[in-house]
């Protein structure tokens, strides 16, 4: 991160940071402090989010590949759907962490009534899409016969129970703009639970329940998110966090809210829509390659995931905590936020990536037993763990842009990334050269060293501190 510019200097210690129960730093010497607090328990509540994807795996894992890769297309799709809701979550953090910041928080509890009356409109929409064309989807990916009817019975039932997913996302995203990521944290972790448990019982017809294989870890999913939507919900009506949707007012339509939000969200659903789109035409990429590879791509993919989370964590961290600076006109304090915010992403997702890398037979192992996977994913495994610095640069540096609503630039980025990088040549270093699932990984650190190198130009002009939200 760049400190050329000169930061502006501190205003008096006026009404701009009356809201205490923000974690606005009040020195420079806290900045390191404020942005931790912010994003450790968003990375516990993504690698709880993660568990939850990783435990459905190694237990639909034991049906086969034809399951592991049934599950991994729909879940793919999935990420295109939660991908569209970023027009929402983006907007919702940024404008609730802003006006915290500016010391406005009825305003904040407007933003997040506005936003979960939109989500209750997309929901709808993506029940009705997934309930009616789930199999025609899959099928459209190039999945053979015995995938496209797991695919499809999973992709149906998560589908069309979308709202929970939803609500939950936009709740999240209204919280952690508070300042409040505890929250998301404890409940994501609950519901982690819950999906485990009855996952378990669904998909292997445990205490008199039929066996009912994928579709038993769809309906785990749908459970566990619809009992987390129902209190990330009863949080925000208490309104203990400083936060509420309590009341009449505010749920009606606010169409300068609405462009507000949409502004600021829109980019982001575009950048979203890119990288979950790219890696659906990834996913093509090695579905090419047969049934083994693809199942094997899905399990390495959701193991370094794991690796990814430290990178996310922050940079929602840094997307809030600048915000709220801004908001309270303390632009230099942004600026040390970002600059902590890139440097432990790096530190952290570069360790776990090594991890991986080092006990990669033994990881592919928790998954699988076949031979062939552990041995294609081990190798996989350590070409993944290259690319780990470079996307930590890319997400954290998105992230602090974000926050000061430059939300165009990170998707522009992502477009580079994914499609003129990482789809390109992923299909010529895996089917067009021969180096199979390696090869397909090897586009991955092109793509984020290309996002890297990119949001850090950007940063570095100076040119997010004066962008009006």
């Amino acid at each position: 991160m760049s400190h050329h510019s000169k930061p502006p200097a501190a205003p008096p210690a006026v009404a701009a940071q009356p809201a205490r129960s923000a974690v606005i730093p009040e020195s420079a010497a806290d900045v390191g402090r404020a942005v931790n607090s912010l994003a450790w328990p968003i990375i516990i509540e993504n690698l709880f989010q993660t568990a939850l994807g990783t435990a459905n795996m190694a237990m639909v894992g034991r049906l086969g590949a034809a399951a592991v890769a049934g599950i991994g297309t729909s879940t793919q799709l999935m990420m295109v759907l939660q991908a569209s809701i970023a027009a929402l979550t983006t907007g919702t953090t940024v404008l609730v962490a802003r006006v915290t910041g500016a010391g406005r928080p009825e305003e904040a509890g407007s933003v997040a009534k506005q936003s979960l009356s939109l989500g209750v409109v997309a929901s709808i929409i993506f029940g009705a899409i997934g309930l009616l064309f789930s199999a025609p989807i899959v099928r459209a990916l190039g999945a053979e016969d015995d995938v496209v009817v797991q695919g499809a019975s999973y992709l149906g039932i998560v589908t069309g129970a979308s709202i929970f997913l939803v609500t939950m996302l936009v709740c999240s995203a209204a919280l952690r703009g508070r300042g409040d990521t505890r929250t998301p944290m404890k409940v994501t972790g609950t519901i982690n639970l819950i999906n485990i448990a009855v996952s378990y019982v669904l998909i292997f017809g445990r205490f008199g329940f039929p066996a009912m294989g994928v579709a038993g870890a769809a309906w785990g999913s749908t459970i566990a998110r619809a009992v987390g939507s129902a209190v990330l919900l009863y949080v925000l009506f208490t309104g203990r966090h400083g936060l509420t949707i309590r009341g009449w007012a505010g749920w009606g339509i606010n169409p300068n809210m609405i462009s507000r939000l949409l502004r600021l969200g829109l980019p982001s659903m575009g950048e979203q829509l890119f990288v979950s789109g790219g890696n659906l035409l990834y996913g093509v990429v090695a579905i090419s390659l047969g049934t083994v590879v693809y199942a094997t791509q899905r399990i390495t993919f959701q193991a370094i995931s794991i690796a990814f989370q430290p990178g996310m964590g922050f940079a929602l961290g840094a997307t809030a905590m600048v915000s709220q600076c801004l908001g309270a006109r303390r632009a230099d304090l942004a600026d040390r936020a970002a600059h902590h915010a890139t440097l432990m992403a790096v530190l952290w997702m570069t360790g776990a990536g090594a991890t991986m890398a080092l006990f990669g037979r033994q990881v592919m192992g928790l998954f699988t037993n076949e031979p062939e996977m552990i041995a294609l994913g081990s190798q996989a495994l350590f070409v993944l763990a290259v690319s780990q610095p470079f996307q930590a640069i890319a997400q954290v540096t998105a992230g602090s842009l974000r926050g000061a609503g430059d939300t165009r630039f990170p998707m522009l980025s992502s477009f580079l990334g994914v499609w003129l990088f990482r789809l390109p040549f992923s299909y010529l270093f895996g089917p067009v050269l021969g180096w199979g699932l390696s090869g397909i990984y090897i586009a991955n650190s092109l793509d984020g060293a290309a996002r890297a190198i990119a949001t850090t130009l950007r940063y570095r002009t100076g040119r997010w501190r004066s962008i009006r939200v």
